[in-house]
C-alpha cells in the first residue's frame, strides 16, 4: 500500500503544478518521476504500468499530472510559449520532488510531450547530485524535434526508448543508430501507433504492450 503525498510545487507563472505523490512501505532511495503526454495521462497503460513497476521495486513516484489540453491558457499561447510553460512545470516537479529527501537513483519516464521536458531536464543535470545516479525511459519520444533527439544522445544515463513503426515520430535509421548507442535500449513494435496501440487489432496490441513491460521491468530491477 502506498501513501499518498502532496508537495509545495509553483510552476510557471507562479501557478501551482498538478500533481501526486506515492510513497510505498519500506520505500527505497530511488525516485521515478512521471511525465504524461498532452492527452495522454499518467492513467493510461504505458504509464501505468510504469507506474506499478516503480511501486513493486518500492520507488518513490512524482505523477506530473498536468492537463494542458483542457487549461485554455495553454492552448491560447504558440509552441514556444507553451514549451516555456511545460518545461517551467516540469523543472519546479523536479525540484520539489528531489528536495523530499537524499536519493541515490532517479529514473524519468515520459511519454511524448513528456520527452520533451525529458530533454530539457537532463541538459540541466550539472547541478544534480553527484551521488545520484539518473536512467530514463522515452516512450514515444518526439523524435522529429532536434531538442527531444539531441536530449536522448546528449543523456548519461541509462535510456530505454519505445516506440512504433507507425508513430509519425518513427525513423527507422535514427533508430538503429541509437540502439547502437551504448547506454541505450530500443524497443520498436512493428505496426504500433503513437499512442503503441496496433489499430484494428487488439490481441497484438496486448502483445505490444506485454513487449514495453517486459523491456520495463528488466530496465527497472528489484532491489537486491
Amino acid at each position: 500500500m502506498a501513501k499518498e503525498s502532496t508537495l509545495d510545487i509553483t510552476g510557471h507563472r507562479g501557478l501551482p503544478v498538478p500533481h501526486r505523490g506515492l510513497r510505498p512501505r519500506g520505500a527505497i532511495d530511488h525516485l521515478v518521476v512521471l511525465l504524461p503526454g498532452y492527452v495522454y495521462t499518467c492513467d493510461m497503460p504505458l504509464l501505468y504500468y510504469a507506474e506499478n513497476r516503480a511501486l513493486e521495486v518500492g520507488a518513490d513516484i512524482l505523477r506530473v499530472e498536468y492537463a494542458y489540453n483542457r487549461t485554455p491558457e495553454f492552448r491560447a499561447i504558440d509552441d514556444a510559449e507553451q514549451r516555456r510553460w511545460l518545461l517551467a512545470d516540469a523543472s519546479a516537479a523536479i525540484d520539489a520532488a528531489l528536495a523530499q529527501r537524499p536519493y541515490r537513483g532517479v529514473t524519468l519516464i515520459g511519454k511524448s510531450l513528456g520527452t520533451a521536458a525529458m530533454a530539457h531536464l537532463v541538459a540541466d543535470l550539472s547541478a544534480a547530485p553527484v551521488s545520484c545516479s539518473w536512467s530514463a525511459v522515452w516512450l514515444t519520444p518526439l523524435l522529429a524535434e532536434p531538442p527531444v533527439l539531441a536530449g536522448i544522445r546528449a543523456f548519461a544515463g541509462p535510456s530505454l526508448v519505445v516506440i512504433g513503426t507507425a508513430d509519425p515520430h518513427h525513423d527507422a535509421a535514427l533508430l538503429a543508430d541509437l540502439g547502437a548507442t551504448p547506454g541505450i535500449e530500443t524497443v520498436v513494435v512493428a505496426g504500433a501507433d503513437h499512442g503503441m496501440d496496433i489499430p484494428g487489432d487488439p490481441i497484438a496490441s496486448v502483445q505490444a504492450l506485454g513487449r514495453y513491460v517486459d523491456a520495463l521491468v528488466r530496465f527497472l530491477p528489484a532491489p537486491d
